[in-house]
């Protein structure tokens, strides 16, 4: 016998033994509580060359005193083009600004428990978008080569995981940049939590 309340169940054995087992993984339980989003882009975004203010592929702006934190849960990155040079490929993060990201054009976004559409709150997603400073590079997700795309049969995105534990705080923006200019699409997984 088992009684499952909240995704914890209480599990009776045969002889009486009592254990408390997860019974539903934190990501299915996120979605549950409706408020995990997913983005990606809908056409390409050809990056500049470093950790740039301007064009980075896909960005979510925590907007200050949003009362909000974003919880990053999944990234990824891939391309169709050769870029011109290797290009390595990073999830960055800016640092606190009262100084807004100017939202250019807003991304698509699907909430994952409903499909609704629409922005998260206190959040903007954007497909373009410019920050107020340059961010740092806080995670490596690959290597772009300049072999031509098509000699391999299946191109894999780069991607991680960071499971809720990557955080953006409001005034802070996530983004992906690379070290030469490439063109990419992007994906992301993220949470949206009261703080």
């Amino acid at each position: 016998m088992f009684i499952d309340f909240a995704g914890v169940q209480l599990v009776i054995g045969k002889v009486g033994e009592a254990r408390i087992a997860q019974a539903r993984a934190p990501f299915d339980l996120a979605v549950e509580r409706g408020n995990v989003y997913v983005t990606a882009n809908q056409t390409t975004v050809t990056t500049q060359a470093g950790l740039s203010v301007t064009t980075p592929a896909l960005t979510i702006a925590n907007r200050v005193n949003s009362g909000k934190s974003v919880r990053m849960w999944y990234v990824s990155a891939s391309g169709l083009v050769t870029p011109g040079a290797a290009a390595q490929i990073w999830v960055t993060l800016g640092g606190y600004s009262a100084t807004a990201v100017t939202e250019t054009t807003a991304a698509t976004v699907r909430n994952m428990k409903n499909g609704d559409a629409g922005a998260a709150p206190g959040v903007a997603t954007l497909a373009v978008a410019t920050l107020p400073a340059a961010p740092v590079a806080i995670g490596q997700l690959g290597a772009q080569l300049t072999g031509a795309v098509t000699t391999a049969p299946v191109v894999q995105p780069f991607e991680r995981w960071y499971n809720g534990a990557l955080w953006v705080p409001p005034g802070y923006n996530l983004s992906i940049q690379t070290s030469t200019a490439t063109t990419l699409f992007c994906e992301y997984i993220f949470e949206v939590v009261d703080l």
